[in-house]
């Protein structure tokens, strides 16, 4: 789970300076952990559409239903959706707290996939 701190680490220090918790303190990393346990993270597969590319949604979790996309976020995708270029985007709550890009190699079973359309 040690790839996952810098993409909160910017989000857990605003949220430690809007309820004036020393970012320095040892409750830093309990406050990460519930936000995790509070987060979403939404798949998407990068698919080459002409000179652009289209992003079709494959998923959306809340963290705590996919212990495996924290501990071993490329055989987590490989596995259930194959190879390509992945993007996945977090949230905690209703806010957006960054995004990670995977390559997994394999046959690309996302193909195969319907998309998932996501309103918000």
């Amino acid at each position: 789970m040690d790839w996952l701190w810098p993409i909160y680490q910017e989000h857990i220090g605003r949220t430690c300076d809007r309820i004036g918790l020393d970012r320095e303190s040892l409750q830093v990393g309990e406050l990460f952990m519930v936000t995790l346990g509070e987060s979403t993270a939404t798949l998407f597969v990068m698919e080459p559409v002409g000179e652009s590319i289209k992003f079709m949604g494959l998923g959306r979790w809340p963290l705590s239903e996919v212990p495996q996309l924290l501990s071993d976020p490329n055989g987590f995708i490989a596995e259930k959706f194959g190879g390509g270029k992945y993007k996945v985007n977090f949230h905690h709550q209703r806010h957006f707290v960054g995004t990670h890009n995977f390559r997994t190699y394999g046959e690309e079973l996302w193909r195969n996939m319907e998309e998932i359309i996501f309103e918000d």
